[in-house]
């Protein structure tokens, strides 16, 4: 294990499992204090049973759409490690490839209130602590998609989800660099081995037909970006020097695929 980011302080949400579990385990072979939430308690056990006997890992059942839950979430982290350095808002669910004409408004809001309006709580909330440590402020991450710039690569709920995760990099970046706080986003490419495709079962099924419409029909194995990646980057992104150079952006992180 490397202790690069000894005392450093990182927020991983839909850590459970999946890309989060990747992503907080990476911080956590750094050096780095990792608290976890999740909705799903069986995966945060499982995490707490392997991580735990760091001293360094905090794993709390949350719903992020719940702001007195997120806001509870970011004050255990700052009693138990005494900052906040570094968030990486990851919860979210995919759709099921509905188009506008298609898509109920029961789905719709079910996405856009984990993937958007959940964003939203973390950024607040993570912002409002950040500002306490102003100059040291800290680093919000935010896994968008090429649904953040692509119009089918998604059905209509995502891709507004992710379009509007890109907005809320952009402004919360905009306004809050002098005191330190950077934001930014990975448009992370197709992926294999994550937890997202649970949704389709939540969400009633899979609309195959508005799929093969889509970009991502074009989608082959080996060009999957591997959640291992996704993770080097975000450790990458702990660099402060780094994170100032980058903040408002959204990367592409997608090996090329759709073609640039």
């Amino acid at each position: 294990m490397a202790d690069k980011l000894q005392g450093t302080t990182v927020l991983v949400t839909g850590g459970g499992g999946g890309l989060g579990k990747v992503i907080a385990a990476a911080y956590l072979n750094e050096g780095a204090n990792v608290v976890v939430c999740d909705i799903h308690e069986e995966r945060l056990q499982q995490f707490r049973d392997e991580s735990e006997a760091t001293g360094r890992f905090v794993a709390i059942n949350t719903d992020v759409t719940d702001e007195s839950a997120v806001n509870k979430l970011v004050d255990t982290t700052v009693a138990k490690f005494g900052r906040l350095d570094i968030v990486v808002s990851n919860a979210g669910m995919t759709d099921k490839f509905d188009a506008v004409g298609s898509l109920s408004k029961e789905n719709w809001d079910k996405i856009i209130n984990l993937n958007l309006t959940g964003s939203f709580l973390i950024f607040k909330a993570a912002v409002n602590a950040m500002e306490k440590q102003s100059p040291s402020g800290g680093t919000i991450i935010q896994i968008g998609s090429t649904a953040s710039w692509y119009g089918t690569a998604a059905g209509a709920a995502y891709t507004v989800s992710k379009h509007g995760v890109a907005a809320l990099v952009k402004n919360t970046a905009g306004f809050y660099v002098a005191k330190g706080i950077y934001a930014m986003g990975l448009n992370v490419g197709g992926m294999i081995d994550t937890n997202i495709q649970d949704g389709f079962k939540t969400l009633g099924g899979f609309n195959t037909e508005t799929f093969a419409l889509s970009i991502s029909s074009t989608f082959k194995p080996e060009q999957a970006v591997q959640l291992k990646d996704v993770a080097k980057y975000c450790v990458f992104l702990a660099d402060r020097d780094i994170a100032a150079t980058v903040t408002g952006s959204m990367i592409n992180f997608n090996k090329n695929m759709p073609k640039a």
